[in-house]
């Protein structure tokens, strides 16, 4: 009995060593793969970290569209609001308001400020077009318009030059801004005319803004164009 049971025994062993050596090589075998598995999903997580996803037209838009009105161009112009009443009162016997004795006069110096660009609210989805490979980006703005304006607040008064003859008193200072801002209404309202001489300025600056601001993105190849004047 007992060399049946060694003999068992020793065949037990013999079995059991086997299947530890089956299991062993078993375990190297989904250690393998699960070891190549994990450095695919590191090397593949790694290349995904490394190329960051292409900015779309939409992505360009938005950037564009978040400086609202982009400033090209600043025009300062110099203007002299003149006052003189001898060009302006004419003598009615009829009408007692005309019976003045004198005249007055004045010459009031106004600085104005004009701002040209364009409002990038106006662009749309059909204006920033990205290339199919998205290497390039083709960008059209709108018309270029008057951003901002206005005429200087303050000013020195020693420059104001004022004359009243016979019985006539000088103007007051509400007569003074009423000089200015007619002299700023009429620079405004030949704005055309100057917008003229400065309008390559105005356009030129655009492209190159805008280049700079959609090359941030890491694009290199931009076209930026406007629309007809």
């Amino acid at each position: 009995m007992s060399e049946l049971n060694s003999e068992d025994i020793k065949k037990a062993l013999v079995d059991n060593k086997a299947r530890l050596g089956q299991l062993l090589v078993l375990a190297l075998i989904v250690g393998a793969i699960w070891l190549v598995e994990r450095c695919t999903d590191s090397g593949t997580t790694a290349q995904t970290e490394q190329t960051p996803a292409v900015p779309t037209s939409a992505d360009i838009l938005g950037l564009l569209k978040e400086e609202t009105d982009l400033v090209t161009t600043e025009v300062k112009i110099s203007k002299l609001a003149i006052y003189d009443t001898s060009k302006s009162e004419r003598f009615r016997f009829t009408d007692i308001s005309t019976w003045k004795y004198g005249d007055r006069k004045c010459i009031i110096p106004v600085e104005i400020t004009v701002k040209y660009g364009y409002n990038l609210k106006e662009l749309s989805v059909n204006d920033v077009k990205v290339s199919d490979d998205s290497t390039s980006v083709y960008v059209m703005l709108p018309k270029p318009k008057v951003i901002d304006s206005g005429y200087n607040l303050y000013y020195d008064r020693k420059q104001v030059v004022a004359i009243s003859t016979g019985l006539r008193s000088s103007i007051g200072h509400e007569t003074e801004e009423e000089l200015r801002k007619k002299a700023y209404d009429q620079v405004i309202k030949n704005n055309d005319d100057i917008k003229r001489h400065v309008e390559g300025d105005i356009e030129r600056n655009a492209v190159l803004l805008v280049e700079n601001m959609v090359k941030s993105l890491g694009f290199k190849d931009v076209t930026v164009v406007t629309k007809n004047k």
